[in-house]
């Protein structure tokens, strides 16, 4: 399997998971209701920490609660405001992040309570969790994850029905619109396809390239500069549209890529809209991903179905930047990092000493779950 099989993989595995959705999320959603909690703090690092940038706005929405979200240091260095209050998750796909064991260890000693979630309950993170579940992601064994956001998007989104304050009919009808956009992930990866493939040239320039989007697609926008530079191994950014344009934008020249998300309207044009035919004046390679319908035909569009509720507009941007990464990376051979990175990563240990030992495991449960 490479990352690019994983990104066409997930819709198959979100199918999964959303039938057996009452068995996955039962045992956090329970831990949840059975106290009063006035908040949710989410900790995680890495795509995991981004998968919760995306939902970071829907879950709070859903349960008319803030939502803080942290990485493992900054919990470390300055602990967590009313943490009696607060529900806390902390998030690992591999269970086996060196900062994440940390962190739990670090709640652990001050006595705070935590739940974990991970794709993995036989790594290293369930010996200090106080309470672990295993949020679906399935045997992904790529270390360039792809299922894992996606289904932890998911997750959380099914989580955040369950537990928010919406009746019984609101919530079948938002899991009616969820399976809608599941449905639509293996046309939305043909398109994909056809994108790549009209922008074959202009997508193996090894320009530094930068990641725009607004709530939700923030988080995608985030994870879509990750991939390029651990896969494509550029130098990729990421902001919210505004804060682009107010100085980030200046350093453009012909050589630089830019990916914009929209905020995904119906119709109309939007600031996106308006900043895409702009950045035309700068450089040639200029990509955007919008539902938008009132906009000139252009190869550098990717046109997405119509998004039915704001809370899923990951779901049309995220596969899109992963399969781009992916089959990029791919096609230009660009998997092997530079020689001195190796003596730098003997060094800098991020992963438990049994992780390779745990991926071998993975794959072979892979193998073993798809002989036919």
């Amino acid at each position: 399997m490479r990352m690019q099989d994983y990104v066409k993989y997930s819709s198959e595995k979100l199918g999964e998971n959303f039938q057996k959705r009452d068995e996955l999320i039962s045992g956090v959603a329970n831990l949840f209701l059975k106290k009063k909690y006035l908040s949710i703090t989410l900790i995680a690092s890495g795509s995991s920490y981004n998968a919760l940038a995306m939902i970071q706005d829907s879950l709070q929405e859903m349960t008319k609660k803030p939502v803080y979200l942290h990485t493992p240091e900054y919990v470390m260095q300055f602990g967590i405001a009313s943490q009696k209050s607060t529900f806390i998750v902390v998030v690992s796909q591999s269970g086996s992040s060196t900062n994440i064991i940390n962190c739990l260890q670090y709640l652990q000693k001050n006595d705070v309570f935590e739940v974990s979630l991970t794709g993995n309950l036989d790594s290293q993170m369930s010996k200090y969790s106080q309470e672990i579940f295993d949020y679906g992601p399935g045997n992904e064994y790529v270390d360039y994850v792809t299922v894992g956001v996606q289904t932890l998007v998911e997750f959380f989104l099914l989580l955040g029905c369950e537990i928010s304050i919406l009746d019984s009919q609101q919530k079948e009808d938002f899991y009616k619109q969820l399976q809608q956009t599941i449905s639509y992930q293996k046309e939305l990866m043909a398109e994909t396809e056809k994108f790549i493939q009209n922008n074959y040239f202009a997508l193996s320039m090894r320009n530094p390239t930068f990641f725009c989007g607004n709530g939700p697609n923030y988080g995608v926008a985030r994870e879509g500069a990750l991939k390029f530079q651990e896969t494509l191994k550029r130098p990729a950014m990421y902001y919210e549209l505004e804060e682009f344009l107010h100085g980030p934008d200046m350093q453009l020249t012909p050589n630089h890529t830019v990916f914009l998300v929209d905020d995904m309207p119906v119709s109309g044009k939007t600031r996106f809209s308006e900043v895409f035919e702009a950045l035309k004046e700068i450089t040639p390679n200029v990509f955007f991903i919008t539902s938008s319908n009132n906009l000139e035909k252009d190869q550098r569009i990717l046109k997405t179905q119509a998004v039915n509720n704001w809370f899923f507009e990951p779901y049309y941007s995220l596969p899109v930047v992963q399969l781009v990464a992916a089959k990029m990376t791919d096609e230009l051979q660009a998997w092997a990092t530079h020689p001195y990175f190796d003596k730098f990563d003997q060094k800098i240990a991020i992963k438990t000493d049994d992780y390779d030992e745990e991926i071998k495991n993975i794959k072979q449960k892979w193998d073993s779950d798809h002989e036919s």
